[in-house]
């Protein structure tokens, strides 16, 4: 599967917004204090900034409060501006060669990976379809599972 390709124009915009949200988060501690009024209304102006540029009426720009402690602000921003997943029904031969992805190593970007973990979750309907991948132990395999019991797992649990 072909990651979607992102409006490169919005990618420095969209960097520069995460930023700013998340040093004014860190800086003000506005999403835990009520007395941060100003730091607060300076947020809802960078979340109405990100959906209108993004699209995406969901994304939360305190989902990026410390982005830097897991990723990097590139690809965070990358992240922001794919489009949202849907579920097309994939086939289970598919949803296979997919999760043998994780296992060839095909991933040249984080935001990649990334965005197929989300494309497996919205088809298999499992939220928490990473930890099949990265800790099978978490959903009843052996932690050292391979990719064929990891499919015929996520097979049998799908919703």
């Amino acid at each position: 599967m072909e990651t979607p390709k992102i409006d490169e124009s919005k990618l420095p915009v969209v960097m520069k917004l995460i930023d700013d949200a998340a040093r004014l988060m860190e800086e003000t501690g506005c999403c835990f204090d009520e007395d941060a009024v100003e730091a607060r209304k300076e947020l809802d102006t960078y979340q109405k900034q990100l959906t209108e540029i993004t699209g995406k009426d969901n994304l939360d720009i305190k989902s990026f409060m410390e982005y830097w402690s897991y990723t990097d602000l590139e690809t965070a921003a990358t992240k922001a501006l794919l489009p949202s997943p849907v579920k097309t029904g994939l086939s289970d031969e598919q949803i296979s060669e997919m999760i043998r992805q994780f296992f060839d190593g095909e991933f040249e970007e984080e935001s990649a990976m990334d965005y197929l973990l989300e494309v497996l979750e919205v088809e298999t309907g499992l939220e928490d379809f990473s930890d099949y991948i990265f800790y099978p132990d978490s959903v009843g395999l052996n932690p050292d599972a391979g990719p064929d019991e990891i499919i015929a797992k996520v097979l049998s649990d799908r919703k």
